[in-house]
């Protein structure tokens, strides 16, 4: 019999958990079943066995792998694009630099001495400087003048000789009478040793003779010249300026100290022939390293009896000087060791509108008609003491700037004030740290 829930169990459906494999059907008896070939739905991949004993899930390396679709990087073409950009404009560059480097002269000391750091120094030499604050200090009506004021480099030498510097270089021209000059000449004579620039001029094209007209006859006692001049050099190609690389130490010119007009000037003038002369850096050197008894005119001798001319040819070396050996003969223009850019070159340098603020109380109360003393501030005499001073103008009124390898590769604007070249010049001699030439280069 049937209960009343087995009607409902009849109605029920069956349900399927998992469609159960129906084995394959021979086609004849006795024969092998024959599989029937799988869907492509049914296949499953199975995976490939790894291809060294290392486990497969070891990230795959980088060298190996695919690039991903350009869907997934949609920056991938711009940053490409960018970098060929900067690669030509990298390239561009560095031939154009090397372009204007073979065309405007450059030469391997040039980049030598752009690229190398800043050169050590010997701590001999300072630079005092007479910018616009100076000017306008001395003479407020007068900021640009064209000659500088002989009082007012008077007062400096003063407070250099107060400062107990071992040789004061004027950097200006001196050859013409000025008001002042026996104020400069009384101060020049207090220290002792006193050089100020000469300026050669070739008189002569067709023999090269060159002619210095020498200092103002008020001032030819008491201070002493040397030849300011650096080599001269081709013009660049995209400016009038010379690029300075090397200097004389010597020359043999014609030098004259007159003043009125001729030809009363040739009576009483003083002339000279044939003279061999030093550069102002040459002298300067010297005369640092001189005794304290020996003069300029020391030198002068010296010069003259170890120098024949012309042409210009001499028996005697830097080291007979008392100076370190030079990498070639003293009359072959000296290659400048710059030692370093105008703002980084080590070489201490003091504004000259502090002396004047320290030099006006003392010429106030002289002026009162007291005795003081200059009293010398201690940071400065540190940097002034037994050293050579240079002492030149810096502002753009002078016209006294010139093109240096700093410049490079295109020399446009003069980089460097003719003061600090001849500072780094000094410092070079005194130092005997010389440019050398490897190979001939």
């Amino acid at each position: 019999m049937s209960g009343p829930g087995d009607d409902k169990e009849a109605d029920r459906p069956l349900e399927v958990t998992e469609e159960a494999e129906v084995p394959p059907t021979p086609s004849t008896v006795g024969e092998p079943a024959v599989p029937t070939p799988p869907q492509a739905s049914d296949v499953t991949p199975e995976p490939a066995p790894p291809t060294s004993s290392e486990p497969s899930e070891r990230p795959c390396p980088w060298w190996a792998r695919k690039p991903r679709a350009k869907a997934d990087e949609p920056w991938s073409h711009l940053v490409r694009a960018m970098g060929y950009e900067v690669m030509v404009v990298l390239v561009t560059a560095a031939a154009v630099a090397v372009l204007a480097f073979v065309v405007l002269q450059g030469r391997f000391q040039d980049f030598y001495i752009k690229l190398r750091p800043m050169a050590e120094v010997s701590g001999e030499v300072t630079l005092l400087t007479i910018g616009r604050e100076s000017l306008y200090l001395w003479n407020p009506e007068n900021r640009e003048p064209e000659v500088t004021p002989r009082a007012l480099t008077a007062e400096l030498v003063r407070f250099l000789d107060a400062a107990g510097a071992s040789v004061i270089v004027l950097d200006f021209l001196l050859d013409t009478p000025a008001e002042g000059d026996d104020l400069l000449a009384a101060a020049a004579r207090s220290h002792g040793a006193v050089l100020a620039a000469e300026r050669l001029e070739v008189t002569d094209p067709a023999s090269g003779q060159e002619f210095v007209a020498g200092l103002s006859p008020t001032l030819v006692e008491d201070l002493h010249a040397g030849f300011a001049n650096f080599q001269e050099e081709q013009h660049t190609l995209f400016s009038q300026e010379l690029l300075v690389r090397s200097v004389p130490l010597v020359r043999v010119v014609n030098r004259s100290h007159l003043s009125g007009p001729w030809p009363a000037n040739l009576v009483g003038g003083r002339q000279d022939i044939d003279q061999v002369v030093p550069a102002l850096s040459l002298a300067a050197a010297w005369l640092h390293r001189a005794e304290p008894e020996a003069g300029p005119a020391a030198l002068q001798q010296v010069l003259q009896e170890g120098c024949s001319a012309p042409p210009l040819a001499c028996g005697i070396g830097a080291d007979d000087l008392g100076l370190h050996p030079l990498p070639h003969p003293l009359e072959q223009p000296l290659a400048i060791n710059f030692r370093g850019p105008e703002h980084a070159d080590g070489i201490p340098t003091i504004p000259a509108s502090r002396v004047l603020r320290v030099m006006a109380q003392v010429s106030l109360m002289q002026r009162l008609g007291a005795e003081a003393a200059v009293t010398v501030p201690e940071d400065l005499k540190a940097i002034l003491e037994d050293r050579v001073v240079v002492v030149g103008r810096v502002d753009a009124s002078a016209r006294d700037r010139f093109l240096t390898p700093y410049s490079l590769p295109i020399p446009v604007t003069p980089d460097m004030p003719g003061p600090r070249i001849h500072a780094h010049i000094i410092d070079t001699l005194l130092s005997g740290r010389h440019i050398r030439p490897v190979g001939g280069v």
